[in-house]
């Protein structure tokens, strides 16, 4: 997992071949003026699903497989809960294949606060309990194939 703010994105681009060109359409994007919905940079590669919900009070623990996510808040600062997925015990729900999603019942062991202008990447081994703030939360989240 990394936290960041998005002007040093510039730092993490060698870590995958796509985190490039995923950084520079964030960089050079005004989402304000983009409708929710996905926007493809690369087909299932390389996506983005951008969507607006009220802020959840709580959420499961989430992982994924195939995808890296890296997520952006837009509107408000989003809290994400955090605990590897070497240390999950309690699945509540069997991994997905079609999804790319398991769920955990654990409780996560750290809450990270995550502004607009920063960004957070999960790995495969990261599990996340996403999308909890107070209020409507606009965000975005770039899905990125292994």
């Amino acid at each position: 997992m990394i936290i960041d703010s998005l002007d040093n994105a510039h730092m993490y681009e060698c870590l995958h071949p796509h985190f490039k060109q995923a950084f520079d359409f964030l960089r050079a994007t005004n989402f304000s003026t983009v409708d929710d919905g996905r926007i493809e940079l690369q087909g299932d590669t390389v996506y983005i699903n951008l969507a607006g919900n009220a802020g959840k009070k709580s959420a499961p623990l989430e992982a994924h497989k195939l995808y890296i996510d890296i997520q952006m808040p837009l509107s408000t600062t989003e809290f994400i809960g955090f605990k590897p997925v070497s240390r999950c015990e309690a699945v509540s729900e069997v991994y997905d294949n079609e999804r790319d999603i398991v769920f955990y019942a654990d409780d996560f062991d750290t809450i990270l606060s995550v502004s607009p202008g920063q960004f957070v990447i999960f790995y495969p081994q990261d599990a996340h309990a996403p999308a909890m703030a107070s209020g409507y939360l606009r965000k975005l989240v770039v899905k990125i194939k292994l």
